[in-house]
């Protein structure tokens, strides 16, 4: 697994942990300037920038797949004629996110006890704004498998990042944090600009390259990637939102820093997984479906018994870490918390069947209307049992909504993937995963939900254990797959 592959995962996880690291000494450090009022409102802005990607339509989800087959292909013509199209479209995306941006936070908040709200906000609506372009040249720049390059050249803006934070919060306090953000937005764009014009020296930005036709095929299939981009804002970044409008900006900053921990390991995950996105993209244009079979076996089964046991080492630790971090006053309750950290466990496990998926452009409709389904059930339950659950019936709702409409779902879909290309594929860890399910809401009702964390913690030494006899040669297998 040397080589491009093994590159980006290890710069990835060399940038993830510096910005780990660097999130974990800042906030504290932020808590000093300013109050959680204003804390929660910084991070119901971070959170927004990524509400209103939807915006693009998924043309830039769809570039991300097409160029890794384009590129496969030698095809820089069309690469061209695509990445313009997008390219250009981004512009109107730009300029109609900025009002969006600002207006959808500034009438559903109570920022009275905030005085420098409305420019905080308007920074961070350009700073949206332009991140549309960021994500055009990434995707692009992920088809080609180097991005690696630009992880380590991230790292160096991160640390940048930090010192501007550590030296302007004293005087600038919260408007500090919204111009540097802008800033490193727009640097992080010039350098995406010319690592494409390194990398991929005929993909030029070119009014004439531009194609009415070509925007409408990416549209046609973007279409579905921004319904998947909607159900994600309700089923990942709504409740912040919710709580930010029901609650206070205090409780967001209570509810972020809670689930600090999870949502590490759920990117510690991500670096990785995500990586194989341009692979499988490339080895589907190649019509090789047994390579794609054996990497997604590969990473479902290894997977389970990593996730779980990480997963419960994490929910024993949370309280101690962010007594230790920030203050106990920080920590919302176990409950909650043990209920949000199984959450994540099972949105990591459909990450496999997703990227399979995705990168093959694979009944994507089909995909985004389910997951459509899962954010519509999961913000349904909230609606109508908060008032019985309180805050931790949103990650109860999300177990349940992943678990129906997710893995439910992925079973039966990645058994057609298999099936139309004759392969005969399918181990799944639905049935495991769905006792689970039922097992965390039983001791749950029971108000011994602790146990959940030496049912899961047991299992997961199992699996591990019985994974290893055949793990060496099947990750030998793998990586010569990836060369």
């Amino acid at each position: 697994m040397k080589g491009n592959l093994f590159k980006s995962i290890s710069s990835g996880y060399v940038l993830f942990f510096l910005n780990s690291i660097v999130a974990i000494f800042l906030t504290p450090y932020i808590l000093k300037y300013i109050s959680k009022e204003e804390y929660g409102l910084y991070i119901l802005c971070i959170d927004f920038l990524a509400w209103f990607t939807f915006l693009e339509f998924g043309t830039n989800k769809v570039i991300e797949s097409k160029a890794a087959h384009q590129i496969a292909e030698d095809d820089y013509k069309s690469l061209n004629t695509s990445f313009n199209a997008s390219f250009f479209f981004q512009i109107l995306v730009g300029i109609l996110i900025i009002p969006l941006f600002y207006y959808t936070i500034k009438e559903n908040i109570n920022d009275e006890q905030i005085s420098e709200a409305n420019i905080l906000i308007l920074l961070f609506s350009i700073s949206a704004g332009i991140s549309v372009f960021r994500s055009l040249y990434s995707a692009v720049i992920i088809a080609t498998k180097k991005i690696y390059i630009d992880n380590y050249i991230q790292i160096g803006l991160n640390i940048f990042n930090f010192l501007l934070v550590i030296l302007l919060m004293p005087t600038l306090k919260l408007l500090g944090l919204a111009y540097i953000n802008l800033l490193i937005v727009v640097l992080i764009l010039i350098r995406s600009h010319f690592r494409l014009k390194n990398l991929l020296p005929l993909v030029k930005v070119n009014f004439k390259k531009f194609k009415y036709s070509e925007l409408k095929k990416l549209l046609g299939t973007g279409f579905y990637f921004t319904i998947g981009s909607i159900s994600t804002i309700f089923l990942v970044k709504i409740d912040s939102f919710i709580i930010g409008r029901e609650l206070g900006l205090e409780v967001v900053g209570y509810f972020y820093i809670t689930v600090k921990i999870f949502l590490l390991f759920q990117k510690v995950c991500n670096v990785f997984l995500n990586n194989f996105r341009p692979h499988i993209s490339q080895l589907y244009a190649k019509s090789q479906i047994k390579s794609i079979d054996f990497i997604f076996q590969f990473l479902n089964q290894k997977l389970l018994g990593f996730t779980l046991f990480f997963s419960a080492l994490l929910m024993i630790l949370n309280k101690y870490f962010i007594e230790f971090w920030v203050g106990k006053e920080f920590y919302i309750g176990s409950e909650f918390s043990i209920l949000f950290g199984f959450a994540i466990v099972l949105d990591i496990l459909t990450i496999p069947s997703r990227i399979v998926l995705t990168s093959s452009l694979f009944d994507i409709k089909y995909i985004s209307y389910f997951r459509l389904s899962e954010a519509g059930f999961r913000c349904f339950g909230i609606l109508v049992f908060y008032q019985y659950f309180g805050l931790n019936i949103m990650p109860i709702m999300s177990i349940v909504s992943s678990i129906l409409f997710g893995h439910f779902f992925f079973h039966f879909k990645l058994k057609k993937y298999f099936n139309v290309n004759f392969i005969n594929s399918g181990k799944s860890n639905f049935r495991i995963l769905f006792s689970l399910t039922i097992i965390i809401l039983f001791l749950y009702t029971i108000n011994e939900i602790d146990y959940f964390i030496y049912c899961i913690l047991l299992l997961s030494i199992t699996l591990i254990l019985g994974k290893l006899h055949n793990f060496i040669g099947e990750y030998k297998k793998l990586k010569f797959l990836l060369k």
